[in-house]
């Protein structure tokens, strides 16, 4: 198999999931088995795998090691990152679960988006991130700034309508993160803000340190040599950006300047 044959086959690989949100969806009101019903949004929630948030072995092995290495102070926290996959050989999807918030997160949604349209935000207060920061839950919601992927927030009483709702059981407060496929990974609890209990090793220093890992996850440098410690659709988009400025004649200055920087972005798996 030779090198053209490999990057066509990368790109088809990473464009055939994208393509397919433009086959024709089910029909409004029809729900099909593993989804669940929210009946206060009208809505059906697709249940996804959370496999990709657990822990590996090979990265359990090494944990204290690898996090003492990433928890220093210098240098930046995508330098830490690639220096502890490589001396551990581990891949930065082994490494996002030992680097999120330690919430017993049990519930998956696919995507933020869907996350987020199915919560019921009226009367909710965003403990984290700071709502000064965010500028509330719009803020949250659009991560424009690229560095919000976990947080905590809820119903500040639970006397109105629940934060989400699914059969019988309603939840008024909520803990979320984003793993690097897009996945969004939620602990969904009945008590309200008043009744949320701040986790032992959450605290202020610890929120920051979360945040700027989880950001710097998505923005460690692209390199070919070590393209393994990147997600599988990864380094098929990678091989696409990097035939497609081969193709249109942009040199060196693509391959040098411009690639390596393009951060991890979301991968849709669509339906």
């Amino acid at each position: 198999m030779n090198a053209d044959t490999v990057t066509l086959r990368g790109i088809l690989d990473f464009l055939a999931p994208q393509t397919r949100c433009m086959l024709p969806q089910k029909e409004e009101g029809e729900i099909q088995e593993g989804e669940i019903q929210v009946p206060s949004e009208s809505l059906t929630v697709p249940l996804c795998s959370y496999e990709a948030g657990r822990t590996s072995e090979r990265a359990m092995a090494v944990e204290a090691e690898l996090l003492a290495s990433l928890l220093q102070d210098t240098p930046a926290p995508e330098s830490r990152l690639l220096s502890a996959c490589l001396q551990f050989r581990v891949s930065l999807e082994e490494v996002e679960p030992l680097v999120l918030p330690p919430w017993a997160l049990d519930t998956a949604f696919p995507s933020r988006e869907v996350f987020f349209s199915c919560l019921s935000l009226e009367d909710c207060f965003q403990q984290w991130p700071p709502q000064a920061e965010t500028g509330g839950f719009p803020g949250t919601v659009r991560n424009r700034g690229g560095g919000i992927f976990f947080g905590e927030f809820g119903k500040t009483s639970s006397d109105g309508l629940p934060l989400f709702q699914q059969r019988s059981v309603c939840s008024f407060s909520c803990r979320w993160a984003q793993l690097l496929d897009g996945t969004v990974l939620a602990r969904l609890m009945s008590s309200d803000l008043s009744g949320l209990c701040l986790h032992r090793l959450m605290v202020p220093e610890r929120f920051r340190a979360t945040q700027a890992l989880l950001t710097a996850l998505r923005r460690v440098l692209w390199s070919p040599r070590y393209a393994w410690i990147f997600p599988a659709w990864h380094q098929h988009r990678m091989a696409l950006v990097s035939w497609l400025g081969k193709e249109l004649g942009f040199g060196a200055l693509w391959a040098e300047k411009v690639v390596p920087f393009l951060p991890i972005e979301p991968f849709f798996p669509g339906p």
